[in-house]
């Protein structure tokens, strides 16, 4: 995949941005706070219908402005897309989605469309945070190759919501709470399978890419540990804990439990990893999910890179650098060059340098 062009409409700091790309290694330059982040959560956006920094779109518009726009020019096996993100605060609260210039009513119609990897400092948060963190990276990377899982998750999530609404209101209908849990088996049970699948497929990938990485120091692995075993299993479960349920005001079992473990042994990476080990394990995780978008979709991702080559000792740079080698592009956010250049050296025929000062865009070193 290839990003021929993008464009913002008071979009974060940005008042009017039109940029055009027709290089492999792109470079957004410039202090911190100047908006070289939020160009790439721009692309991230038109990607993924969701900023990677913020939960809310309206505090994606520029100060004193009524919504922002986002148009991206894709490219893709020789044919050539359009995706546009438009958002209005006023008169109403509304956000239009399109698709080559038709307009799209369900986001998972456009997931897929455009496929990136980011790479930001946050994703430490992979191998730092709690169970929700890491169903976040796998239901992610899942939602954008398979359709029907998207759908399902948000199904799920949906009659978890009544469900939980039901057990806060002090409801005790069994035949209220029969029917969601039917419902809720249903859809939680395709997560579950699915996840399995994924995770199985993905653990090899994953740990090739670690062991390269670490140089055979590290050897930890992924793996699925869900919360129930099969659809009887979970409906067991769900009657088991109805009292306790009820007290807590939430259902307390259900793939929104589930943990994916990463670690080795029994000890999860919490509980023992380095800085540069826990870098690593998600350095390994990104990379592995760009081998399986390609073995799974056949398509190169564009990868997004927000100032993450910095924090790296040499090793980790230069099988950063071999990953952005076989990238069919890939933008970074850096303050400066230094430091960054040699690494990229390789590509120097093939990039494009945009400075960015207070939301102000300009080329000023093109084909260097």
């Amino acid at each position: 995949m290839f990003l021929r062009s993008l464009r913002l409409l008071n979009f974060r700091n940005h008042e009017n941005v039109s940029l055009e790309f027709d290089s492999r290694l792109v470079f957004f330059v410039g202090e911190n706070g100047e908006g070289k982040t939020n160009l790439l959560e721009a692309i991230a956006l038109l990607s993924w219908l969701k900023s990677f920094r913020e939960s809310e779109d309206g505090n994606l518009v520029r100060w004193e402005s009524d919504g922002f726009y986002l148009k991206a020019e894709v490219e893709s096996d020789h044919k050539v897309d359009f995706i546009e993100i438009g958002y209005s605060k006023r008169p109403t609260v509304r956000r239009k989605l399109k698709f080559n210039q038709e307009e799209i009513k369900k986001r998972s119609d456009l997931i897929g469309k455009f496929i990136t990897v980011l790479m930001t400092p946050l994703d430490l948060q992979i191998a730092e945070g709690g169970p929700s963190e890491r169903r976040r990276f796998i239901d992610g990377l899942l939602s954008s190759i398979d359709r029907d899982y998207l759908n399902d998750l948000i199904d799920y999530n949906k009659i978890l919501k009544h469900r939980n609404a039901l057990l806060k209101s002090g409801s005790k209908d069994a035949g209220l709470y029969s029917i969601w849990d039917s419902r809720l088996v249903e859809k939680g049970v395709s997560v579950h399978e699915k996840r399995y699948k994924l995770i199985n497929d993905f653990d090899g990938i994953y740990r090739q890419n670690l062991i390269k990485l670490s140089g055979g120091k590290d050897e930890l692995f992924i793996k699925y540990k869900p919360s129930f075993s099969d659809p009887d299993d979970f409906k067991t479960r769900l009657q088991r804990n109805f009292s306790r349920d009820q007290r807590l005001g939430y259902t307390s079992v259900g793939v929104h439990r589930d943990d994916i473990f990463i670690g080795i042994d029994d000890k999860d990476i919490t509980e023992f990893a380095s800085q540069g080990q826990k870098r690593s394990t998600v350095i390994s995780l990104k990379a592995a999910s760009f081998e399986y978008y390609r073995k799974t979709l056949d398509i190169t991702p564009v990868l997004l890179i927000d100032d993450v080559i910095r924090e790296l000792d040499v090793k980790r740079r230069e099988y950063f650098v071999e990953l952005v080698l076989n990238a069919g592009q890939a933008f970074f956010t850096t303050t400066d060059l230094e430091g960054i250049s040699e690494y990229v050296g390789k590509l120097a025929h093939e990039k494009q340098i945009f400075s960015v000062d207070k939301g102000i865009v300009h080329a000023y070193d093109k084909r260097a």
